[in-house]
């Protein structure tokens, strides 16, 4: 067992073998990361308002390289404060009707189950790897996003052929997507925006806007299962970070929801991708 003490925290860290199991003393943490977990959810919360995604894929490393906690630790606490962000930025998205309670509805039970098989995988894997898997799939997604931004016709078909689709066969491609983006949300310790939005637009036939509203209250259904299954299995969670991420990403997620409202379904696509790219690339850099 070694103790790691993290540079802008006054928390030590436990870590024993390839999991880590980290007990927090009691101890405050210093304002420097009070700080930078506000602005990490103030961009990570823009982030989901506008795209309905990007809120972990940010949130993550914002949390290990600005905030400064052990990457165990901020995917915990990633998840649970991504998934009330989430549901907060989806309030405008209600008003508008662009959210698919029904959709949502079914994928959420699956992805429960998924949250916590993801979870318990994750201890399994030391944080570097975590990250650069991370990153991969950041990629390939972002790369089928910019094909479809680019390629009106490819989009329109694939549209219509998700929505003929949703009758005899949308029930179970909503349960299957659910268990596999909350597999996904308890490995990697992401919301699940940026596999959830396009699996909604792809396979389920949603328009853009209606995938971002849709994956922004799934995003806050995944984030209570991931609460659940850390308190089962005794994992802490940096509550204190938590609500400071909470209180920017509300604001964020009010001004990205007021912008995607303004964006035609092309440019929220491109956008999508774009952020997508840039955390990847940055990850990857800083990993290796």
């Amino acid at each position: 067992m070694s103790c790691l003490v993290i540079p802008g925290i006054s928390h030590i860290f436990l870590v024993t073998g390839s999991s880590c199991d980290c007990k927090v003393s009691s101890e405050t943490i210093e304002s420097t990361t009070i700080l930078m977990a506000l602005v990490a959810g103030l961009i990570a919360g823009v982030s989901l308002g506008l795209t309905g995604g990007g809120g972990s894929i940010l949130g993550v490393p914002l949390l290990v390289y600005l905030a400064g906690l052990p990457p165990h630790l901020a995917i915990g606490t990633s998840l649970v404060a991504v998934g009330v962000t989430a549901l907060l930025s989806s309030l405008k998205y209600f008003a508008e009707g662009y959210v698919n309670v029904t959709i949502a509805l079914l994928m959420a039970p699956l992805g429960f189950l998924g949250v916590y098989l993801g979870s318990l995988a994750n201890k399994l894997f030391p944080g570097d790897t975590l990250l650069l898997v991370f990153s991969g799939f950041m990629m390939i997604v972002g790369a089928g996003m910019i094909r479809d931004a680019l390629n009106s016709a490819r989009r329109a078909m694939r549209g219509a052929a998700a929505r003929r689709g949703r009758g005899k066969r949308g029930v179970p491609r909503a349960l299957i997507a659910g268990l596999g983006v909350g597999f996904l949300s308890g490995f990697l310790g992401v919301g699940g925006g940026f596999i959830i939005v396009p699996t909604l637009v792809w396979f389920l036939g949603l328009t853009m806007k209606e995938a971002v509203g849709t994956s922004l209250l799934i995003i806050f259904f995944n984030g209570l299962s991931g609460l659940a299954s850390y308190t089962l299995q005794g994992r802490p969670l940096e509550l204190s970070v938590t609500g400071v991420f909470v209180v920017g990403g509300a604001l964020g997620g009010y001004l990205g929801a007021r912008l995607a409202s303004r964006l035609s379904d092309r440019a929220l696509r491109i956008a999508f991708a774009a952020l997508v790219y840039v955390i990847a690339i940055y990850i990857i850099a800083r990993s290796l």
